[in-house]
């Protein structure tokens, strides 16, 4: 396959991760994953645009080249139910055999078979996760992906065919993305339709704060945004933390610090402060949730 063989918005999304094209195999696979994740960030500043949008354009989750256009004219990325379902449209574009997993009740993961060698691998650009490669968990004991002192990793249940996703940072299990997914079960996209609904409902997770996080492999850190606190952490596991104080310094360290000048910070800030929510206001101990 050559790249005039695909798409345009196929040709468009290759080209702003900046990968060729290739032969499907693992080591492609990783190589598109680990490019993903340094040019596309996990933000829901998306998400609350398309709610803000919703009566004028009908629609919540991009398809491919809504995706694709919201990519270039906006820098916008989103979370697992906008990434991981353009993304796993690519896989198949690109001759991948892959197909969904639902993590919990509420997380859109990607099942890939490896042609070398027909096992399953858990691929997932849509979770603030450092899953840089597909985990290979039908043949791997304890399939493990790290950046400093965040951890993921899969283990295998009981129950065959059962696993769960288990993220940990600084050693503690968050507790909020421990999901469980049964590989027998055929999922599609439709499936997710009574979770998405939930997801756009005001006062939930996406719907009550300004997030926004990136990976900068070269730099070795990844920055991460949450209402006015800039998280800043390194592969050495060092971190630190500062306080914005107002929406034009967010949208300057979105525009500097995370290098994604065209998101709209101050228009998604706006519609939080419609729906009642104070973006500088203390959070609570249970603030750190994420990531799904």
């Amino acid at each position: 396959m050559n790249t005039t063989q695909l798409p345009n918005w196929a040709q468009s999304y290759m080209k702003y991760i900046q990968v060729p094209i290739k032969k499907p195999s693992y080591e492609y696979l990783a190589e598109i994953c680990k490019a993903h994740l340094n040019k596309i960030p996990f933000e829901n500043i998306s998400t609350l645009l398309a709610y803000r949008d919703y009566d004028r354009t009908g629609w919540l989750i991009p398809n491919e080249e809504q995706f694709v256009d919201q990519l270039y004219k906006y820098h916008m990325g989103g979370t697992c139910y906008s990434i991981n379902s353009n993304l796993l449209s690519l896989l198949k574009t690109l001759g991948f055999q892959c197909r969904y997993a639902q993590l919990g009740s509420i997380h859109a993961g990607i099942l890939v078979q490896v042609p070398e060698t027909e096992e399953s691998v858990y691929v997932d650009c849509g979770t603030a996760a450092p899953l840089f490669k597909p985990l290979r968990f039908e043949t791997t004991s304890r399939p493990t992906s790290t950046f400093g002192d965040i951890e993921v990793v899969i283990v295998p249940e009981k129950e065959e065919g059962v696993y769960t996703f288990q993220r940990y940072v600084d050693k503690k299990l968050i507790k909020q993305t421990l999901w469980t997914f049964d590989t027998k079960k055929d999922i599609q996209f439709h499936d997710f339709q009574t979770a998405i609904n939930e997801y756009f409902e005001p006062g939930t997770q996406f719907m009550n704060t300004l997030r926004c996080q990136v990976w900068q492999l070269e730099k070795e850190r990844s920055l991460s945004l949450v209402n006015n606190i800039l998280s800043i952490r390194k592969s050495d596991g060092k971190a630190e933390k500062h306080k914005l104080s107002s929406v034009d310094e967010i949208q300057n360290a979105v525009t500097e610090e995370f290098k994604l000048p065209k998101l709209p910070v101050k228009e998604a800030a706006r519609v939080l402060e419609r729906l009642g929510v104070d973006i500088f206001k203390e959070p609570g101990k249970d603030h750190r949730v994420n990531l799904g």
